[in-house]
């Protein structure tokens, strides 16, 4: 962590922040193919979310989908949502990128944004809500809490940084809760859990020590090798299992209209879905029992 960290002119902001225009880029680039798979700049469906990688909590407990985690971080709601978070990422990216340098910066975006919606699943699981969760406000509220330790450790609470990253972690907060009290989607266990980990991992940074540049490309290597397996984990699942696009209301669907047209193998495969949620409400237990009666005894898995 470097002691001087003087403020670049804002034509040159993005210089020498590989990482952070690498992560501008890939939010970006997920979200045109958001647009060109949904044909919408807002409000993307439940289905091509999760297709894409949302974190749905109920999946990602229930059938072990905890790539997710990550995938969603790239993910958005719509344009605006998108907009707020680069606005965030191009003001606190490149203050954390050059003061800790990129080897630092890219591993603690990832888990920020990964440990935020392990809050986010947690608080979701036990409501046992059927809401996805998509954005990279997680590790966003990150990197903006890392600013802050990292302005606190170098110039003290009075500091212009620390107070600069105070300000917008009050706005993001005020925004978020302003945003929920008027029926928002806002995911502040989402907030709460990247900037926990971002405070956290910066916290242990230790000053004055720069990696090398093998040492940085290994790094940097290995994170994009973990968001490159995520990817494809999610594909996999896209491409072998028709209900990995299905929230648990479409599961439910999906198997009455099976009996409904006495289709027994697809009735059998959709409660089957419906129970790897691990729901256990009167409903599910109902949809058993009228499978069982019209198809037969259905093995659990």
């Amino acid at each position: 962590m470097s002691n001087d960290s003087p403020s670049p002119p804002r034509s040159e902001w993005l210089g020498q922040v590989p990482v952070t225009r690498a992560l501008l880029a890939l939010n970006v680039g997920m979200f045109v193919v958001e647009v060109a798979i949904t044909h919408l700049f807002t409000d993307i469906p439940s289905d091509k979310a999760l297709e894409l990688g949302a974190s749905y909590a109920l999946a990602t407990v229930g059938e072990n989908r905890w790539e997710t985690l990550v995938t969603a971080c790239f993910l958005h709601g719509g344009v605006v949502h998108l907009a707020l978070n680069m606005v965030f990422l191009w003001l606190a990216g490149p203050v954390v990128e050059r003061a800790v340098g990129s080897a630092r910066m890219a591993p603690m975006y990832l888990a920020a944004g990964a440990f935020g919606n392990v809050l986010s699943v947690a608080y979701y699981w036990y409501a046992r809500s059927g809401t996805f969760g998509v954005g990279a406000s997680g590790a966003i509220s990150g990197v903006l809490a890392a600013a802050l330790v990292v302005g606190w450790r170098l110039q003290g609470w009075k500091g212009p940084l620390t107070q600069a990253m105070v300000r917008w972690l009050g706005f993001m907060i005020v925004l978020s809760v302003a945003s929920k009290l008027a029926g928002g989607s806002i995911d502040n266990a989402t907030h709460l859990g990247g900037a926990l980990a971002g405070a956290v991992i910066a916290g242990m940074w230790r000053r004055g020590h720069r990696y090398s540049d093998r040492a940085t490309r290994a790094i940097l290597a290995a994170c994009v090798g973990v968001l490159v397996a995520c990817i494809v984990i999610v594909g996999v699942h896209d491409r072998t299992d028709p209900f990995a696009r299905m929230t648990l209301l479409d599961r439910f669907r999906f198997t009455n209209e099976a009996l409904a047209d006495g289709r027994c193998r697809d009735a059998h495969d959709g409660l089957r879905a419906v129970e790897r949620l691990r729901e256990r409400l009167a409903p599910v237990t109902s949809l058993r029992n009228q499978v069982e009666a019209m198809c037969g005894h259905v093995d659990g898995e």
